[in-house]
């Protein structure tokens, strides 16, 4: 009896309640209920397995015992079994609608009511333990996602005169979006990335912490940014390269003392740079995605002076609807960052705020979020 399914009686007559009980006692254990409001009471402090639902009571009737489980108590792993005298088309629709399981006629067959209660109970059992699977794998995810977060940097290096601000934000698994950021040269430049990996979950995670080593390796062994590149792409071949997944991503050299900079941009979004005279210019690709074609390393070179200002970010702030219904396009992303971004600092709190009112509150985002803003200012640091 110990492991037993626990199975909740609901039935006005007192004869059918005794004579299921009896039944079903032997291997089960029993609780029963007299009308819909002593259902109710039982199944809250109960939670049975299985409930066995008379339709037609004084009072609450067995189709409202049957929506406040489903509705109200959002309970879709209770089996609820139906006896009723009618059998018709329309009460056997409106229940299964409901949420009800299965129907038993009255008077029911002595074999067919065990034989329904063992369906029911595989049923239950089946349930539970895919219930306790998915619970197992979103702890997983959940440390994961732990992990990884604090894989990201947590403190900006001092150099006077820079103001760096991130944000991360996962879409609430474990994410595939990264970013980074550390000084080179003897602290004369720094070294930046942001990138994205397709899908969610740990397959992404796992990829993205490949890309995170790999990337952190350059910090203690000096590469060129080229060789940085094409040591990714070598790594995410050999690990990915037969599969469907990819990688994007942007990544820097920002050398303050020579005021220029050299930057990757593999499949990813445009970086957004503003000039000293407040211009801006989208860095686009210059190269295909990473972990696909295996292509030749391609960069590009841009000057990076006193009131110079790079923002980078990933494909979920934009591709959502606003408050109209409307697509919001990467095109619509980069005009509110714009004109976010000659306000030197704090620029990312006000992109999402300026997205926030765009979006009528906070836009439903389907992806993860990473933004990475660099401003070049004698007053910061």
């Amino acid at each position: 009896m110990k492991d037993s399914s626990s199975i909740l009686i609901v039935d006005d007559s007192r004869s059918v309640r005794s004579a299921l009980a009896s039944l079903l006692s032997v291997t089960h254990q029993i609780n029963e209920a007299a009308d819909g409001t002593e259902a109710l009471q039982a199944y809250t402090q109960s939670r049975p397995d299985i409930i066995l639902l008379d339709l037609n009571m004084p009072g609450m009737n067995g189709l409202e015992v049957l929506r406040v489980i489903r509705e109200d108590h959002n309970d879709d792993e209770t089996y609820i079994l139906i006896l009723t005298a009618d059998d018709s088309t329309e009460t056997k629709t409106r229940g299964l609608s409901l949420g009800a399981n299965d129907f038993l006629s009255k008077p029911f067959d002595i074999a067919e009511l065990k034989a329904r209660v063992g369906v029911a109970e595989r049923q239950r059992k089946l349930t539970k333990q895919l219930v306790d699977y998915a619970r197992r794998i979103q702890n997983e995810i959940d440390l994961v996602a732990s992990l990884q977060s604090k894989l990201l940097p947590t403190a900006t290096p001092y150099m006077q005169g820079i103001h760096i601000e991130s944000l991360y934000q996962p879409s609430g698994e474990a994410s595939g979006d990264y970013f980074d950021f550390f000084p080179i040269h003897d602290g004369t430049s720094i070294r930046t990335v942001v990138a994205d990996v397709s899908g969610h979950g740990a397959r992404a995670a796992f990829i993205m912490s490949i890309v995170r080593t790999l990337f952190r390796v350059t910090q203690s062994k000096f590469m060129s940014l080229t060789e940085t590149i094409e040591l990714l792409d070598k790594h995410l071949m050999d690990a990915i390269g037969s599969e469907e997944d990819f990688v994007t991503v942007f990544a820097a050299d920002i050398d303050f003392k020579k005021s220029s900079m050299q930057y990757v941009n593999a499949g990813h979004c445009p970086g957004i740079l503003m000039s000293e005279d407040g211009t801006f210019s989208n860095l686009s690709s210059t190269m295909p995605l990473l972990g696909f074609f295996n292509p030749p390393i391609r960069y590009g070179t841009c000057s990076f002076t006193v009131g110079s200002g790079l923002l980078l970010f990933t494909d979920g702030f934009f591709d959502w609807k606003d408050k109209y219904g409307s697509l919001f396009s990467l095109e619509d992303f980069i005009a509110v960052a714009t004109k976010c971004m000659t306000k030197g600092q704090t620029v990312l709190e006000s992109i999402t705020d300026q997205l926030a009112e765009v979006g009528g509150g906070m836009p439903a985002y389907r992806d993860d979020l990473t933004a990475l803003w660099i401003y070049y200012d004698t007053q910061a640091g």
